[in-house]
């Protein structure tokens, strides 16, 4: 009988142990990541993916949210539209997600959203355009909209430089490089500048040499472009090789702003005005644990994207934070809603909202030396 006793023991034992794990499992707060880790938009998707796993890692190692473990899963719609809307059902009907972060750009956030708001999901994309709030109050913002970086670089161009007459060159396949293209036009012209040119190109492009000689003919001070890192630095490199004159400046959107551009365009980039909401080194605490941690995460120094993944955490970190034990999505949501002044590595260091309308603040950087630095 003692043996029996004692196995019996044991395996109430089990049971008991099998049972708390269930439990602990089941307290875990799940999100879900839909970026576009591979595709067209595999420069930024997959960074940001990078940086959100680490500042949940660094939150998990301090003992989680409430005492519960973030866990992430992660998912690649490849840039597809209809692959993140898919997704979107996965996250929300079979994985239960608390909370999606993603998708990484604003068409396929303009995408997804009405699914989201549909089903009464939160949702925290890397979207800039305030168009992705349209569709319901489910829809979450940490970007900034495009009506803050425009003005900024338009004042400082118009105070800063000689620069008064621009061609403007667009990707006419984003929404958000459109936008930033009428913001940054809007806001130079009514500072006294003129707009001599729109030109626009897709995102397939390869060959600007015509629009090259069309610029070079063109009376222009500087040429705006507000296309991705690779197509923007094939674009300068072909500009200056079709004879466009050093004079005559290259201005961009944040979307120059990456290690890539710097690569591909060489000594094409020097003198470059652009745009940011980042630049690695800057003396504040945050930022200089974020730089060491990203660069001993990865072996490679974070850029803007990482900078951005990594800032869009801390505010679905505080979100949760807001949220308390047990939270669901409502109360998520409605956390999201009280959250204010959030430390973040962009902008001025703190991000804050006025009804899902964020604020951070803009940096100009300019590229010197092969390196993008604070515009002086």
């Amino acid at each position: 009988m003692q043996p029996i006793r004692h196995a019996v023991k044991k395996m109430a034992a089990l049971a008991l142990a099998a049972s708390a794990a269930l439990a602990a499992q089941a307290q875990d707060v799940t999100l879900v990541s839909i970026q576009s880790m591979t595709g067209p938009a595999a420069f930024a998707g997959a960074v940001f993916q990078k940086a959100v796993q680490l500042a949940v890692e660094e939150a998990n190692a301090k003992g989680g949210i409430h005492g519960s473990k973030i866990s992430v899963v992660e998912r690649d719609n490849a840039g597809d539209k209809g692959q993140a809307i898919n997704l979107t059902n996965q996250a929300i009907d079979r994985d239960r997600a608390l909370m999606v972060i993603g998708p990484t750009t604003t068409a396929d956030s303009l995408a997804v959203a009405p699914v989201f708001n549909e089903k009464r999901t939160p949702f925290i994309g890397f979207a800039g355009s305030d168009a992705i709030l349209k569709a319901g109050p489910w829809t979450l913002k940490f970007r900034q909209g495009t009506d803050v970086d425009g003005p900024v670089l338009a004042r400082y161009v118009l105070e800063k430089t000689p620069v008064r007459k621009v061609a403007l060159v667009f990707d006419r396949t984003n929404e958000a490089l459109i936008e930033f293209k009428n913001v940054f036009r809007d806001a130079f012209k009514a500072g006294g500048g003129t707009v001599v040119a729109e030109e626009a190109v897709v995102s397939s492009d390869t060959n600007f040499l015509p629009l090259a000689t069309k610029l070079k003919s063109m009376d222009v001070d500087a040429v705006y472009l507000t296309s991705y890192a690779e197509q923007s630095a094939n674009i300068v490199q072909q500009l200056r090789k079709a004879g466009l004159p050093e004079k005559v400046r290259i201005l961009g959107s944040l979307a120059i702003v990456s290690p890539k551009f710097l690569s591909a365009a060489g000594k094409a980039a020097e003198g470059v005005i652009a745009i940011s909401d980042y630049v690695p080194g800057m003396d504040r605490p945050l930022n200089k644990a974020f730089d060491a941690a990203y660069q001993a995460r990865y072996k490679t120094e974070p850029d803007s994207y990482a900078a951005t993944g990594y800032s869009l955490a801390q505010v679905v970190l505080a979100t949760l934070r807001e949220a308390g034990p047990n939270p669901t999505r409502e109360k998520v949501r409605d956390a999201y809603m009280r959250v204010r002044n959030v430390p973040v590595v962009v902008g001025s260091g703190t991000w804050t909202h006025a009804e899902r309308r964020p604020h951070y603040g803009a940096l100009v950087l300019t590229v010197k030396d092969g390196q993008f630095a604070i515009a002086p």
